[in-house]
């Protein structure tokens, strides 16, 4: 991984800097979240030891519909050697086999993050490894129907990109699939939530740096039109008594990009990368006192000297470099 070696190196001096050349899309939103945190996290690669339980869920449904769908292309691979005319919904139906396989991926995965279920009356106490199986199983009815209909061919899945903007600096990110709907080609990005999937949520959509950064990065991988991002979000929350179980249950929502939205974009992005490049410079990385109710470097912010603040990050973080283009599924 190649980083940036920065002139000025005054504000905790003795730690190493990790800043990566390569950008992706978590490292620019801790940037734009507070500048400060873009510090800890990504210059100095300080994390939190423990995976959050709803990242550790996140990463493993998405690890189920990364298996499940390889093993379909494989299927489908050996299906239209023998008739290349065949068309999806031609293909013969998923095999229980399949998920069996997706699912013991995930159990390993979820084994291999040490994830535990919560502690009843924690925050996420609902996503337990139980919750993660019904999950999946039920990724699996919406996707088994989305075969039959036929409509969406699956180009590519968990496709890594690395594509320079015009200034030069490279852009990195994982796509989940790039697809093809109804002839036109889409992006396709798999998401867990707990919030109520309604007007609020569908705020999230557009502005969204990861949507318009993705269809910029596919537009440049396919030579073509990419219209935008179909998300899939798998629904899960804490239920209440009268409703005690609420999820799982897939919606999709639609985060279409039109390309004035998306050159705008570039030319923001590349206007983000001045701002980094003047705090590496003079080496000041200002605090965002509005985003600090639920920052987990707050202890580190508030400590009252330099000292005390880098005694902070070695006694309460793990040294993790932020490293976009080798990150996996299996990486916190």
């Amino acid at each position: 991984m190649e980083v940036h070696h920065p002139t000025k190196k005054d504000f905790m001096a003795k730690f190493e800097r990790f800043e990566p050349v390569v950008m992706d899309h978590s490292a620019v939103i801790v940037a734009k979240q507070c500048k400060r945190r873009y510090f800890y996290r990504i210059v100095l690669g300080f994390q939190e030891k423990v995976t959050p339980q709803f990242f550790g869920f996140g990463t493993c449904v998405h690890k189920f519909a990364e298996v499940l769908e390889e093993q379909y292309m494989e299927l489908a691979k050996v299906e239209r050697s023998k008739s290349p005319d065949l068309k999806t919904r031609d293909l013969p139906a998923v095999q229980l086999g399949m998920a069996q396989v997706a699912l013991n991926a995930t159990r390993e995965l979820w084994k291999k993050k040490h994830m535990r279920d919560p502690v009843v009356g924690d925050r996420f106490d609902f996503l337990t490894e139980k919750r993660l199986v019904e999950s999946c199983l039920e990724w699996v009815k919406h996707w088994q129907a989305e075969k039959k209909a036929g409509r969406i061919e699956v180009i590519a899945t968990e496709q890594n990109f690395i594509v320079p903007l015009p200034d030069g600096s490279l852009v990195a990110g994982k796509a989940d699939q790039i697809i093809r709907w109804n002839g036109k080609v889409w992006g396709r990005d798999f998401k867990t939530s707990s919030k109520e999937q309604n007007a609020y949520y569908t705020r999230t959509l557009d502005p969204n740096d990861q949507f318009t950064r993705y269809t910029w990065a596919e537009q440049q991988l396919c030579g073509e039109p990419v219209q935008g991002q179909l998300v899939q979000v798998i629904y899960n929350a804490k239920g209440t008594k009268a409703t005690p179980k609420k999820g799982p249950k897939i919606f999709t929502h639609l985060a279409t990009r039109s390309q004035r939205q998306i050159d705008k974009w570039v030319e923001e992005q590349m206007f983000y990368n001045k701002l980094l490049k003047l705090m590496r410079d003079e080496d000041v990385y200002p605090m965002e006192e509005a985003n600090c109710a639920f920052c987990p470097y707050h202890s580190v912010c508030k400590a009252p000297s330099e000292g005390a603040q880098m005694a902070k990050l070695e006694a309460e973080f793990k040294i993790e470099p932020w490293d976009c283009i080798h990150r996996g599924p299996e990486d916190d």
